[in-house]
């Protein structure tokens, strides 16, 4: 099977968030299981040429009365067959940014910038003389690719051809002004027909799941929640719609990247019969964060996007009401990432009061690691959470994830009962803590009052938990192969 996949976004070439780590996986599996798999994606700035082979012919990109000629190039992800392909125009790609940047949030042109991407890819396939039995598109900026399958390429060389589109984050939509849709090249009354049109809008999430023969998201539990209104962001009758042609596969993560016994980032490496190991690292994160080196007192590890969805209004509100009071517990707080403007500040300005509370206002992959190596605990407390997969590392760094039972989180965290005495009795799963719902700063404070509880009184559980957290495996093999047995329905 040929298999090509459309995303802005893939690590280690571009990343802003889970879809980047998703792109590679899932491909890689897809080759390894005998497939033929390419990736298509933009050149940004960030990506430099000097890794890359060229392609000798320029890419002619139609889109409607104009033409866009643009460069291509590629790669092979290392020790793979996967051919990764870069789409060159220095007007719509060549910036810092994927979607913006620190002086441009949200870039104004990004309609035309991913509806270039959709049709390059078609171009590129003709440019290759290879093509997809499968285009498998990624999130909001792959929804056009699966309109113009329907629309533009429905004959030809892609009358076989059949849509898979992957709703990564469905609150993530690409609404544009009505006004950018004729320079996709679509005829006018496309705009309707192809789902294209949305409150007055035009929507390119809506147009993939539209138009896509077959729709999937990235955990059972979050396929079950965008059914509902609360959680649909809209798209909720489409997708009832759907029926047994939507779908939640649940993601895998990458054990060569993610694995304490073997992770060069981290300084003491360690597996879950030397868990000793794990101290050193927190006493190493503790003096250079400049906190109390203590044993005693739990480490809660954040490594995330800085945003509403993912609780963070709710832990700075009431001027930091949350972060005062677990900081008081005693416990410390380490905070990673980058988002909202608001929430960034409020952040540093919480950590500039709270002796106890470090923020850092940046992506940094070895920083990422070493906070999941040292914490005790790993707080997710996401309004939603399609997957997620910083709590997959958790658990396989033995770090106890509290989380939002919500989504992905609730597929792969197994709360502790109510009131437990031990973990060893072989009924007995949990590999976490569950936050009351619905999310507020007081139910948030208690979810972890109740996990530092048991680390103080009850060690020896925690660490059964740790153990049993190691040894679960999320695999991505399994995920491909349920992708496969998905696309034979189209």
């Amino acid at each position: 099977m040929n298999i090509l996949m459309v995303t802005s976004e893939a690590y280690p070439y571009a990343k802003s968030g889970g879809l980047a780590d998703v792109i590679p996986n899932l491909a890689q599996e897809l080759a390894s299981l005998g497939h033929s798999v390419k990736i298509v994606m933009p050149r940004y700035y960030g990506i430099t040429r000097d890794l890359l082979e060229k392609h000798p012919a320029p890419l002619g990109i139609p889109m409607g009365s104009t033409e866009l000629w643009a460069g291509v190039f590629h790669t092979h992800i290392p020790e793979t067959s996967v051919e990764v392909y870069f789409i060159e125009h220095e007007e719509l790609y060549g910036r810092d940014g994927i979607y913006g940047d620190s002086q441009v949030p949200v870039y104004p042109d990004n309609a035309k910038r991913f509806a270039v991407l959709c049709r390059a890819s078609f171009q590129l396939c003709k440019l290759l003389q290879w093509f997809p039995d499968i285009i498998h598109g990624h999130d909001w900026t792959a929804g056009p690719a699966m309109a113009y399958l329907k629309t533009i390429e429905s004959a030809g060389p892609f009358r076989h051809t059949r849509g898979v589109f992957t709703i990564h984050n469905i609150g993530y939509q690409g609404i544009f002004p009505p006004e950018d849709f004729p320079q996709l090249g679509l005829s006018p009354e496309d705009f309707t027909r192809r789902g294209f049109s949305y409150h007055n809008n035009m929507c390119y999430l809506q147009a993939g799941l539209v138009n896509a023969d077959l729709v999937t998201t990235v955990s059972p539990g979050y396929a079950q929640e965008v059914l509902e209104p609360e959680l649909g962001f809209g798209m909720d009758g489409i997708l009832r719609k759907k029926g047994t042609y939507f779908q939640g596969i649940l993601n895998g993560m990458d054990y060569n990247i993610w694995n304490p016994g073997h992770d060069q980032l981290i300084p003491y490496p360690y597996d879950f019969r030397t868990l000793e190991n794990k101290g050193l690292n927190k006493n190493l994160i503790q003096e250079e964060a400049g906190l109390p080196i203590s044993a005693k007192t739990p480490l809660i590890g954040i490594v995330s996007r800085l945003v509403t969805q993912k609780g963070f209004k709710t832990m700075v509100e009431e001027d930091g009401r949350v972060l005062r009071e677990i900081c008081n517990l005693p416990a410390q707080v380490l905070v990673l990432g980058t988002g909202e403007p608001w929430i960034e500040k409020a952040l540093v300005a919480l950590a500039d009061e709270i002796p106890n509370l470090r923020v850092y206002i940046r992506y940094n992959e070895k920083m990422s690691h070493l906070i999941q190596a040292a914490s005790d605990f790993f707080l997710m407390p996401s309004l939603y959470e399609p997957c997620g997969l910083t709590q997959m590392y958790a658990l396989r760094y033995g770090t106890v994830p509290i989380v939002s039972p919500t989504g992905g989180l609730k597929d792969t965290v197994v709360d502790v009962p109510q009131n437990p005495t031990t973990l060893s009795d072989q009924d007995q799963e949990a590999t976490g803590f569950y936050l009351p719902e619905p999310l507020t700063a007081q139910g948030m404070i208690d979810g972890i009052q109740r996990a530092i509880g048991y680390y103080t009184s009850n060690p020896a559980m925690i660490r059964e938990m740790q153990i049993r957290g190691m040894k679960l495996r999320f695999d991505w093999k399994a995920a491909a192969r349920e992708y496969l047995d998905f696309y034979t329905l189209a």
